[in-house]
């Protein structure tokens, strides 16, 4: 067991460092309740926080399953860590989103039933998404003056802007050093698995079409129009290659299509306009880019979320989830992943170290930032 454990562990120095940062912070009496992608650089936060004191007992994880690499579910289970049975749990014919919510809603439920959460000097909600926040915005006691919140997605950010959230937020989302040193990585990594995706399909897409022309559609965009017919379209006029009216009647000219823009690109009324056979690709998040629910209900059941489904001609790569998200994890979680444990950690540590009575977004410590900057 051991063993496992060791494999798992990465040397990680920016980590080591920002553990350092903070060495006066003790995790003793701190409550952990978290959503995180389960990869080895973030097992391997995980126990930097227990190197702070920590009880494994009080970290509270559930995963997603695109996200879930196996043995470090199991390695958290063994190590006494409250992980979700869940966090691997997928049925291709339900809606993701929608069994995600219900599952945080029973976890959440059977952590504070089983808890007294005035034992803790703090109650970390450290979210990836915004579903998290808002169900214990919702499920929590308001006159609680020691819970405090961590939102580390833009998706999340805008989900939990909308709501009236009683506890604090650390905004480490839109922190300038994740959105200006984590962003390319995250791209490069798509990009990766996006061109390793297309160099094996058959037959060879000529026209593609990438739905979003934000920093991630531009990036694709660059990188794919050297080599392929590409267009774009964006729902803003402004940044489209052709307008809304005309994408209906467009789309029966691409055999791949690339969805980028976090939302529901293709709906399933627009997939009778769709070349066949043809070829959907997400990098974005979760399954919602297109409509992917009702592809799979029109195929055979399936609980591996990273299948490749081919549905009346149309291929639905990944099952629908992100490109970028597949079963390969040691391709998927780099080193330089350690900038965004890093920033996890350090928000972590800041939520530990901030007076919880205040309401809204806070930044992430700018001299933490600054401090990252320099040892990058």
């Amino acid at each position: 067991m051991l063993k496992e454990k060791t494999s798992l562990l990465r040397k990680l120095p920016l980590l080591r460092w920002s553990a350092d940062y903070f060495n006066s912070v003790s995790f003793d009496k701190t409550l952990i309740i978290c959503v995180q992608h389960l990869y080895s650089t973030t097992y391997t936060m995980f126990n930097e926080f227990f190197n702070k004191g920590l009880k494994p007992q009080n970290l509270h994880i559930i995963g997603k399953c695109y996200s879930t690499d196996p043995k470090v579910y199991q390695q958290l289970k063994n190590d006494g860590v409250n992980i979700s049975s869940m966090s691997a749990t997928f049925d291709s014919h339900g809606a993701y989103d929608q069994a995600f919510d219900q599952n945080i809603n029973e976890f959440f439920n059977n952590i504070i039933e089983d808890l007294d959460l005035a034992d803790f000097d703090k109650i970390i909600i450290l979210d990836d998404g915004g579903f998290l926040i808002q169900i214990a915005n919702e499920k929590l006691s308001h006159s609680l003056n020691n819970v405090i919140g961590i939102e580390q997605t833009s998706a999340g950010f805008n989900r939990v802007s909308k709501q009236n959230i009683f506890f604090p937020v650390i905004n480490t989302a839109r922190s300038w050093v994740k959105m200006k040193y984590e962003s390319p990585i995250i791209i490069n990594l798509a990009l990766r698995k996006l061109s390793e995706k297309i160099a094996h399909l058959e037959p060879k897409p000529k026209n593609i079409l990438i739905m979003g022309y934000g920093t991630l559609g531009k990036v694709i965009f660059t990188t794919l129009k050297d080599q392929y017919n590409v267009s774009y379209f964006d729902m803003d006029p402004t940044k489209s290659m052709f307008p809304l009216k005309n994408l209906n009647s467009r789309l029966s000219e691409f055999d791949l299509i690339i969805g980028s823009t976090g939302e529901t690109s293709l709906t399933k009324e627009t997939f009778k306009y769709l070349k066949k056979p043809v070829v959907l690709a997400s990098v974005s998040s979760s399954d919602r880019e297109f409509d992917s629910v009702y592809l799979r209900k029109n195929t055979a059941r399936t609980f591996n979320c990273h299948s490749d489904l081919n549905i009346n001609g149309i291929h639905l790569l990944n099952c629908g989830f992100p490109v970028n998200f597949d079963s390969d994890y040691s391709a998927i979680d780099t080193d330089n992943f350690q900038l965004t444990r890093s920033l996890i950690f350090g928000a972590v540590c800041q939520a530990y170290l901030t007076n919880s009575s205040t309401t809204g977004f806070l930044e992430l410590d700018n001299r933490f930032q600054k401090a990252i900057e320099e040892n990058l």
